[in-house]
């Protein structure tokens, strides 16, 4: 227990003897996470966006006209053997002239195709269906297409197809992003851990002089680097809390439409926050490790 008390007392020393070394790594940690909170609250929203355009978009199946009943149970339960699929809706042609007409939207719309109901009514019975991933829209279509008893199946086209991709793609980007901006932070604490062992070097020397064991050296030095990215968290954290909510209460949590929400503010910017301060302790602790186990090597 003394040890780990004499590991916590010199790693906190370190930070403040070597003070000018330790801000500019804390700074340096603190515009890191910055940029890292940017991305993750980004790739959340994306993420939670795309899932809601998925949902949004069907595939719409539209059946043959002579079509029995017993075909459209056999037809469902065909297309609910798909794994991509999520759900199946059927709307019969009642349901689906009701629908034309209500999405058109004009005053005239009611005299031009309310005379449609009943036996002139031209649309056919659909089936509407919801799919599990967006990028898997196309090639469900395509088979489902294909089934007997099918007159047409779309999706809305490639457009629709290009938006779920492009979607996808800015979520892979964010995520290469947050990886990215971690070595960032590895490097520049480790940088800095560093510096300040090389000037530490005589009282490593004699440590090893009177038997101090390589993890002895290590520990304070791995607290110091722990202290300097949990410091550098800080103020990301504060920004994250504030700012995240401060854009949620002036777009009223929408943009553009009620199809792209912003995630509720909690429980969002506790785990977000939490998880920066996890990742500048974490980096902060490795970069010292892995600096201070290379120059332990070299000065045997």
């Amino acid at each position: 227990m003394s040890r780990i008390g004499r590991h916590l007392k010199d790693g906190f020393t370190g930070v403040f003897r070597h003070f000018a070394l330790s801000l500019s790594s804390i700074s340096s940690v603190t515009v890191t996470l910055l940029l890292m909170s940017m991305f993750l609250f980004l790739n959340v929203n994306i993420e939670a966006m795309t899932k809601n355009v998925e949902k949004s978009v069907q595939i719409h199946v539209q059946l043959n006209h002579d079509i029995e009943e017993k075909t459209v149970k056999e037809l469902e339960e065909e297309i609910k053997k798909n794994p991509e699929v999520e759900t199946i809706k059927f709307s019969t042609k009642e349901e689906e002239l009701e629908y034309f007409i209500e999405m058109d939207g004009s005053e005239e719309a009611e005299d031009l195709y309310g005379q449609y109901r009943g036996e002139n009514n031209p649309f056919l019975d659909a089936f509407l269906i919801t799919i599990k991933e967006g990028e898997q829209i196309k090639s469900v279509t395509d088979r489902v297409s294909e089934l007997d008893g099918v007159y047409y199946a779309s999706y809305g086209g490639d457009g629709t197809g290009n938006l779920m991709e492009t979607l996808q793609q800015v979520r892979n980007v964010g995520l290469v992003t947050v990886i990215f901006l971690t070595a960032v932070a590895i490097f520049l604490i480790a940088n800095t851990i560093r510096v300040s062992v090389q000037s530490r070097q005589k009282e490593i020397s004699i440590m090893r002089t009177v038997g101090a064991s390589n993890w002895y050296i290590r520990w304070p030095f791995i607290i110091e680097g722990m202290i300097i990215g949990f410091i550098g968290s800080i103020v990301p954290v504060l920004v994250s809390v504030f700012l995240y909510k401060y854009i949620l209460d002036g777009t009223g949590g929408v943009i553009w439409s009620t199809m792209f929400k912003l995630v509720p503010a909690e429980p969002l910017v506790y785990q977000i926050s939490g998880l920066l301060a996890l990742i500048g302790t974490f980096v902060g602790a490795l970069g010292s490790m892995l600096t201070v186990g290379r120059l332990l090597r070299w000065s045997r």
